[in-house]
């Protein structure tokens, strides 16, 4: 109600029911309304901080921001257990498993490929230190078709929100 009016010419008051809730009288049911208008009558009622509609959008904004990367998080830790869970260990040789290196590898799982040297070596980009070896006895797991599924899902929603908060 207060946005719809607050281009109007009327005395306006914010107020916070807490603040009000705290003022000693009767405010109970239908004598509630009558006693707000008399606090508001006499200046006993304080005026919450409004911020300006710059500051407003900037904390819509943020806190989108904050839910995208919440949201991105999650869907990270349900890859991590589903990994965990089909014997998968790339956390033992990748310090970041959603780097380009981590997610070619976890392309090879999702596509059927062959877990093998060419096609491991093909997927490490350079600053990764282990070998395609070690990688390759770390990917020694068994993912079925619906752990297949489900990581192509995920790969996709983390992509997706990437590109959202960008």
């Amino acid at each position: 109600m207060f946005n719809i009016f607050s281009d109007s010419e009327l005395n306006l008051i914010l107020a916070n029911a807490q603040h009000i809730k705290n003022v000693p009288g009767r405010k109970t049911d239908m004598k509630d309304a009558e006693w707000i208008a008399q606090l508001g009558r006499c200046g006993l009622i304080e005026q919450s901080y409004i911020p300006n509609p710059e500051v407003m959008q900037l904390r819509l904004l943020t806190g989108r921001l904050r839910s995208y990367k919440q949201r991105q998080t999650q869907i990270k830790n349900k890859i991590y257990n589903l990994l965990q869970r089909t014997n998968i260990k790339l956390t033992s040789y990748l310090s970041v498993i959603f780097s380009k290196t981590g997610q070619s590898l976890l392309m090879l799982f999702i596509n059927g490929e062959l877990i093998d040297y060419d096609n491991v070596t093909a997927c490490i980009h350079k600053h990764v230190k282990t070998s395609p070896k070690n990688l390759m006895e770390a990917m020694n797991g068994k993912l079925s078709l619906e752990d297949r599924f489900l990581l192509d899902q995920s790969l996709e929603r983390i992509s997706i929100l990437s590109k959202t908060h960008e």
